[in-house]
């Protein structure tokens, strides 16, 4: 009976022992997308990628008490990233996670009117946090770029931009960033507006400004023009994937659908929109 005590004593010891030394685990299903908050530690979670918790602090330095002027990101200790700005109001930061377990750092610092400058999603890489997806990317079909939401699907980053567009105005759209051989890829061009400023006018359709051609895809043969003073409804966009060219597309009243060019800078002068209905702030 001794004998038995003994070894199962000795047997609880090692067991303890092995438990205490072991390095600290990591959960095996962290969630997907974790809001973080600027001047807070973090311990209990992965972001470096190798599955193991790292120590996580975001600083920001205030250039008076109302904003910041730049922010920075260190990971174990060890500053990854340094960025300085004319001023920030707030911060979006978010931890992703993909379903094959590659870890990124959104970062989104807001101004006025919402947009965010320097937008970016991160991953650590060498050392340091290195840009995966630029999110400032859309001065070439309009300003004031907004993020106003990222979301994490299986391998895929989905990021919901505002834009003051040149074409429409205001407009909100989802692009979907699509994770493949170690880089992502924008999944489609063509993407559905999310709102446009049109019910804030009382109106249900856009009326053309101006004759346009429309095609069957977007940069395609003319297949039909839409006339002046024709009233048309559109439901999506085409954007390529460096974000310089976009398409409308439109289904006139009573009549055929298709694809007429957007615009890649503003109208000079402002009332030489592409539609009546068309307005612009900020």
């Amino acid at each position: 009976m001794k004998t038995f005590i003994t070894k199962t004593t000795v047997t609880f010891f090692l067991l303890a022992a092995a438990f205490l030394l072991a390095p600290p685990a990591i959960a095996q299903a962290q969630p997907s997308s974790v809001r973080l908050t600027v001047g807070r530690t973090y311990t209990q979670y992965d972001i470096t990628g190798d599955k193991k918790p790292d120590r996580l602090r975001i600083t920001a330095a205030r250039s008076n008490p109302y904003c910041y002027n730049a922010y920075h990101v260190y990971i174990n200790g060890k500053k990854v990233l340094s960025k300085e700005h004319t001023y920030v109001l707030n911060f979006d930061i978010r931890r992703l996670e993909l379903k094959n377990g590659k870890v990124y750092l959104a970062l989104v610092p807001g101004i006025d009117n919402g947009d965010s400058p320097g937008a970016a999603i991160y991953q650590y890489k060498n050392k340091r946090l290195q840009k995966a997806i630029a999110l400032d990317t859309m001065s070439k079909i309009g300003n004031h770029n907004n993020i106003e939401d990222i979301r994490v699907s299986g391998n895929k980053i989905r990021v919901k931009h505002g834009v003051m567009s040149c074409s429409l105005g205001s407009v909100g759209f989802w692009l979907d960033h699509q994770y493949k051989n170690g880089r992502f890829l924008q999944k489609a061009a063509e993407t559905k507006l999310t709102h446009t400023m049109l019910p804030y006018t009382g109106k249900t359709h856009w009326t053309a400004n101006r004759s346009m051609k429309i095609s069957k895809t977007p940069g395609g043969r003319q297949t039909a023009t839409l006339k002046k003073g024709q009233k048309v409804k559109i439901d999506q966009i085409y954007l390529n994937a460096k974000h310089t060219k976009i398409y409308l597309h439109v289904k006139i009243k009573g009549g055929r659908s298709g694809w007429i060019k957007g615009l890649t800078s503003f109208p000079s002068p402002t009332g030489n929109t592409l539609f009546q209905e068309v307005q612009y702030a900020g």
